[in-house]
């Protein structure tokens, strides 16, 4: 079967849908589907290589208008994005992905103001997609089926939705370093008042003036910057990543706006508790979260494993493997891209 892929950013692009992308590419890839993805050439990165995010096997490709010829196509949805798709003949499968899609599922506070502060808070892209997002309905009814997480799938109209998790590859994201004694909390993703990097450097003021003793790490920044406490890595090759989340004792993950956070999965999969904003989005099922809803919550949830690793470690380390033992029952790519293979099959029309 002849998956076509259609993404609206560049794939070089460091973002949480991206990544989606290519491991779902790479996942029907390796279970003998033959894939290729096209990208709308947004956000280009020039010093990545996108050769290096997908198997040898999956081709791609950057256009404006692709032309496919494939048995079905899985299409990142945007408003608008139909006007992209002329020459596209199969059938459809929308991807909803984008969380200003779903302003219901997010931090309300984050949509606070006129379109001029959404331009200045979130970016043109995203203030694009929250203040089209009205068009969603009526375009969805081009695509024979939706794609969405199950805990947003009934925020989304549609005769024909699938609800599949995310996943990633359990023997690749796994412990692979021993937590120290020294107490490290840290934040993966972009330094932007969306992903919550403002709630995360509180938080290690209001800990250092609690008098907790652990260092507060964060990707991102240039290396070796410390600024209120907060020590910059710079930039952390997905390789490194996994090293980085096993080594840390508490990945704090604030963010405003999410459809599904990979830096979940990924550092509970290293064997790492989360704290994580309590927004619907983050309301998971079978997944040991920490929510916390804002500075104070996020505080009082580090506090008390920062406690339980020094005062009660074997619950504190049952707490780690409970969550990789989450990720591998319900989040694993073994479990889950069969799902995907199959409901390509079945809008496709090649299930028997």
């Amino acid at each position: 079967m002849r998956v076509a892929m259609i993404h609206n950013h560049s794939l070089t692009y460091p973002g949480g849908g991206e990544k989606f992308v290519a491991r779902l590419a790479n996942g029907l890839s390796r279970r003998g589907l033959r894939v290729s993805v096209y990208s709308l050439p947004l956000e280009r990165q020039s010093n990545v290589d996108v050769r290096g995010l997908l198997d040898p096997g999956v081709e791609y490709e950057e256009g404006l208008t692709p032309s496919i010829d494939a048995d079905v196509a899985y299409v990142t949805y945007f408003p608008l994005v139909t006007l992209a798709l002329p020459r596209v003949r199969a059938p459809k499968v929308a991807g909803i992905h984008s969380h200003f899609l779903l302003p219901e599922a997010q931090d309300p506070e984050l949509f606070r103001g006129g379109p001029a502060a959404l331009l200045r808070r979130l970016g043109p892209w995203a203030t694009y997609t929250y203040y089209l997002r009205g068009l969603m309905n009526f375009e969805l009814r081009r695509f024979e089926a939706i794609h969405a997480y199950p805990h947003l799938v009934s925020f989304i109209r549609h005769r024909r939705p699938y609800a599949i998790l995310p996943f990633l590859d359990v023997s690749r994201w796994r412990p692979t370093r021993d937590k120290d004694e020294e107490f490290k909390a840290l934040f993966v993703g972009r330094r932007i008042y969306e992903k919550g990097f403002d709630v995360f450097t509180a938080v290690a003021r209001e800990a250092r003036r609690h008098g907790l003793k652990a260092r507060f790490l964060a990707t991102g920044g240039r290396e070796g910057d410390v600024t209120d406490g907060v020590e910059s890595l710079g930039f952390v090759p997905e390789d490194r990543l996994v090293d980085l989340y096993s080594s840390a004792h508490a990945v704090i993950y604030p963010t405003r706006a999410d459809n599904f956070g990979l830096v979940i999965l990924e550092a509970l999969a290293s064997g790492t508790p989360v704290i994580a904003s309590d927004i619907p989005s983050h309301r998971l099922p079978g997944l040991p979260l920490l929510l916390a809803r804002d500075v104070d919550g996020a505080l009082r949830q580090l506090v008390d494993l920062y406690n339980m690793f020094y005062n009660d470690r074997e619950r504190y380390l049952e707490l780690c493997r409970r969550g990789r033992e989450a990720v591998v029952r319900g989040y694993s790519e073994d479990v889950v891209v069969p799902q995907y293979v199959r409901m390509f099959k079945e809008v496709a029309g090649l299930s028997p």
